[in-house]
């Protein structure tokens, strides 16, 4: 099996920086946030009075472990199960009528933190804001999910970041500069990834070690899309 001719370097923050800069992936009912982009932004939960917003971490393989909200006076929460049992996975925000606490206080804007746990034991905190809009909410609920189908992106540098549709405009690039031949295995391989990522919840690491692609080739094809397109932009008409 040929790999690419082109030459690349790896680097740690190739196999694990995935990340979206885009949060929004929407069914009819729920928001989806991927979890790499969760962890590292503060995310924003509209509530309405009367009405129940679940935070659901039932995407992922994480269940919940603690919870504290920093402002109980105008908010309360309930989850699926117990936090002792091990087997919580889902938060229920409500408002409530607003309450008195001796010595505590209060704040327009109050924020939840969620302290998760995974199947191999790695801790994650997720911070959320808890807001009450002027009308109507766009979704009934949030899902913490592994990726998002089609919206993964995987770091090549400290600030440029390879989408799905990069990695597919890259092997185009590459065959037709006969850096590899449209027939060479791991051509059919690549197009294997991008198809899983389409269509799964699945990082871009996670697919091309499935699929048996050495994440530098997934890595080097997203960089030459990118200094392609840079090209594009800056050579004269």
């Amino acid at each position: 099996m040929k790999l690419f001719f082109v030459p690349f370097i790896a680097t740690s923050a190739l196999i694990t920086g995935v990340t979206t800069p885009v949060t929004q992936a929407q069914t009819p009912a729920y928001r989806f946030i991927e979890r790499d982009i969760a962890i590292r932004n503060k995310i924003q939960v509209q509530v309405i009075p009367g009405r129940a917003i679940p935070i659901s971490f039932s995407q992922t393989d994480e269940k919940i472990t603690y919870i504290l909200l920093a402002d109980p006076s105008r908010l309360n929460y309930t989850t699926d199960a117990d936090l002792k049992s091990g087997q919580a996975t889902t938060i229920f925000m409500r408002v409530i009528q607003p309450l008195k606490f001796p010595g505590s206080t209060t704040t327009t804007i109050t924020n939840l933190l969620v302290q998760t746990v995974d199947n191999k034991r790695q801790k994650r905190l997720y911070n959320f804001d808890i807001v009450r809009p002027g009308g109507k909410i766009g979704y009934v609920g949030i899902q913490i999910a592994n990726a998002i189908p089609g919206q993964q992106k995987l770091l090549i540098n400290k600030n440029r970041r390879a989408t799905v549709d990069d990695i597919e405009t890259g092997l185009r690039i590459a065959i037709n500069r006969g850096y590899t031949q449209h027939n060479d295995p791991v051509v059919a391989k690549v197009r294997q990834v991008i198809a899983m990522l389409r269509n799964s919840r699945v990082t871009i690491p996670d697919a091309a070690t499935s699929i048996g692609v050495p994440i530098e080739v997934i890595s080097e094809l997203g960089r030459i899309s990118l200094g392609e397109n840079i090209r594009q932009l800056v050579q004269p008409r």
